[in-house]
């Protein structure tokens, strides 16, 4: 667990920056989908970023039915399941450096079709008031900056591959010998001075320049999205006025904050005296989520969030506003990938920038955890050092985006029930009144899962799914 000393308040590079997202599943969850982009104040860019990230999934669906087809095929042919024929993609975004005329973002999307799966990273500069998106004649005085880059992060790459040579073991010099020359000629075709190959600039607010370069672009697939750093001062001469007003943004120091304070709550329930239900809502926080507060706030109902590590780091003033209201906060990975793709330390790698983020921003760490899409195995139980919150009650509102119909599953909840839902769907957050309303008619109190589980503490290793009684 995380006990920072200090707890800090949001970058204000997120200012007015809130995250959309779209989950979608297919061919009995073989095919799985998690997108999330930028929502800006800006009209335009926000249908530039929509239009990107459509393509994106009609990629995916058009993937997803053609791993399908294989699938039914070997299924056909063999009486076998391919457990290896799927179609995930993940897309998630950063914003790297902010002004109020100029915005620049990272976009970073994975897909995996079996295998290693592919990473690449994009990045966009915007102009926040003309909603226009910037290219190299924007940023650059000439392409003279193609061959700058080009050299820069040849040498850099080819330093850092010596270097591995050199302290490495290999069974001889002649294997040894072969290895270079083979990751030199990946970086030499890698670093050719075409644009195609520096689409991922990243100006980030510490004076620095990242060229992100795609998954084998530059190496093997091992290395995954491989990046150099350069001093901005380094292609300074090459960059527009325009470019320059916007690298030259002082960024305020985060503000050392209190933690926040959660709200005085009503008189302890004691769920094995009183009907109650606990409320979970995942893969937030999104554009709706601050919605979804405020009808909490009004029918005095406490809730778990299982929060993406992604989102709240764009939308971090909804997460101090969960701690501050009372509600419980759970991690539900940084990206959302399906679990079941990555081993033990990649699994930690999506668990533990949560629990930091969450705990440098509210000063507590997430004490449970919900694995995307729910799926738990042995192995995902050994790795995450916390306990697992599944469901007792799946209103599918991620499958039926008909508020009604959600309101209709949900207030079916039987006490002791831990509900799911996601803040992601304006549909879920429509149903809540309803839900809210028709709940509390019939004697619930909302309360969060650690308080429906209570006295039961529970531990890693374990999953639960409803409070047992006592």
């Amino acid at each position: 667990m995380y006990a920072p000393a200090a707890v800090f308040g949001p970058d204000p590079k997120y200012a007015n920056v809130y995250v959309y997202t779209i989950e979608e599943q297919a061919n009995d969850g073989r095919s799985l989908l998690n997108v999330a982009y930028p929502v800006l104040e800006n009209p335009a860019i926000n249908t530039t970023l929509r239009t990107l990230s459509e393509s994106f999934i009609d990629e995916w669906r058009t993937t997803a039915a053609e791993q399908e087809a294989l699938y039914q095929d070997y299924l056909r042919r063999t009486g076998e399941v391919a457990v290896s024929v799927v179609a995930n993609y993940v897309q998630h975004f950063d914003v790297t450096l902010a002004n109020a005329d100029l915005i620049s973002l990272s976009i970073e999307r994975y897909r995996f079709t079996g295998g290693t799966g592919s990473t690449d990273v994009t990045g966009y500069i915007f102009d926040r008031r003309s909603g226009a998106e910037l290219g190299p004649a924007d940023l650059f005085t000439s392409d003279a900056y193609l061959e700058r880059l080009s050299t820069l992060s040849r040498q850099e790459l080819e330093r850092r591959v010596q270097t591995e040579a050199a302290e490495s073991q290999f069974d001889s010099p002649a294997v040894r010998d072969q290895w270079l020359s083979g990751m030199l000629e990946m970086i030499r075709g890698g670093t050719e001075p075409v644009p195609d190959n520096f689409d991922g600039l990243l100006f980030h607010e510490d004076g620095t320049l990242h060229i992100q370069f795609d998954k084998y672009q530059v190496g093997p697939g091992s290395s995954g999205v491989v990046t150099v750093v350069l001093p901005v001062e380094s292609v300074a001469d090459l960059l527009t006025p325009k470019l320059l007003r916007l690298l030259s943004t002082v960024k305020p120091e985060l503000m050392h904050t209190p933690t926040p304070t959660a709200t005085p709550p009503p008189a302890a329930v004691d769920c094995s005296q009183v009907p109650c239900v606990a409320l979970t809502f995942d893969d937030g926080p999104s554009i709706y989520t601050e919605h979804l507060l405020d009808i909490l706030a009004e029918h005095h109902a406490h809730a778990t969030f299982f929060v993406l590590g992604k989102s709240a780091k764009v939308q971090a003033k909804t997460i101090l506003r969960m701690a501050r209201e009372g509600h419980e906060i759970g991690n539900h990975s940084w990206s959302h990938p399906s679990f079941k793709e990555l081993n033990a330390e990649q699994i930690l790698e999506q668990v533990d920038p949560t629990n930091k983020l969450v705990a440098e921003l509210t000063g507590t760490a997430p004490r449970l955890f919900r694995p995307p899409y729910g799926r738990v195995t042995q192995d995902v139980l050994a790795a995450v050092p916390m306990p697992v919150i599944l469901w007792s009650l799946d209103p599918l509102d991620w499958q039926d985006r008909d508020a009604d119909l959600v309101a209709q599953r949900l207030s079916q909840a039987k006490n002791g029930g831990i509900l799911l839902a996601h803040d992601i769907f304006t549909t879920t957050v429509q149903a809540m009144p309803a839900v809210l309303t028709s709940l509390t008619e019939r004697g619930f109190h909302f309360v969060t899962v650690t308080e429906l589980l209570a006295p039961t503490v529970p531990l890693p290793g374990h999953v639960y799914d409803h409070r047992t009684a006592h």
